[in-house]
């Protein structure tokens, strides 16, 4: 699905958790109000997955990198490989309710504000955004060696299956909660209390065209990494 572009930026759970239509990341930007942006962005680790989509009978496939923040901070870091030499990278900081885009073509970096309740409200507004609440199956699989709990969800356009995980060994205190925060707001539902954990698997299917998404989980790493600013032009 070659319109499924970043964030999350990131995204809602039925349509790829972290993938997301560009039209709805305008519509976050609040007027593209610019941000000042940081010297750089600091995270504890990373979860790289492998996806492959389905469009019209052709199939795509790429990668795409979460990278989970230090400490208590709230940002969460992005890496697309669409494929075709197309690369994207993004931070969503929580705290100040800011997008930073990396445009690696051009080295350009630009950070923008994010109304992240506006969207949550928009997204509860439009039914065929809004997502039912999640509900787990009860069935268990295992993922790189950890125990995950399938959960399922849909909308009017899609249904979903994402495969979760506590076990996963996150050198990050506030990644949960940051994982929480962004499934609410993608979806503008409020996530179960007992939903819990890190998604390694996600499964989305369009419900008219049987098309499909998928992000498996290939690496867990908790190699500190920076996302630097140094030089990029900033606008």
């Amino acid at each position: 699905m070659k319109n499924l572009l970043f964030i999350l930026l990131i995204s809602s759970l039925t349509n790829g958790l972290v993938a997301q239509n560009p039209t709805d990341i305008r519509k976050a930007m609040t007027g593209g109000q610019k941000v000042k942006v940081k010297p750089e962005y600091n995270f504890a680790g990373s979860l790289k997955f492998e996806t492959t989509s389905t469009n019209k009978g052709k199939s795509y496939k790429g990668e795409q990198t979460w990278y989970f923040p230090k400490n208590n901070e709230s940002i969460f870091g992005i890496n697309m490989n669409m494929g075709q030499g197309k690369n994207m990278r993004a931070v969503i900081d929580y705290t100040d309710n800011t997008m930073i885009m990396f445009m690696e073509e051009q080295k350009v970096v630009m950070g923008m504000s994010v109304d992240i309740e506006k969207s949550m409200k928009d997204i509860q507004k439009d039914p065929k955004k809004k997502t039912s609440t999640p509900r787990k199956t009860g069935r268990t699989k295992t993922i790189l060696g950890y125990s995950c709990d399938e959960w399922v969800t849909e909308n009017a356009d899609y249904s979903t299956s994402v495969w979760m995980s506590e076990k996963v060994p996150i050198a990050s205190a506030n990644f949960y909660k940051v994982m929480a925060q962004q499934l609410a707001k993608s979806t503008g539902t409020p996530m179960p209390t007992d939903m819990k954990g890190v998604p390694l698997e996600v499964q989305t299917t369009n419900k008219a065209t049987n098309d499909k998404y998928s992000m498996v989980c290939k690496e867990v790493s908790n190699k500190p990494i920076k996302f630097s600013t140094s030089g990029y032009k900033t606008m």
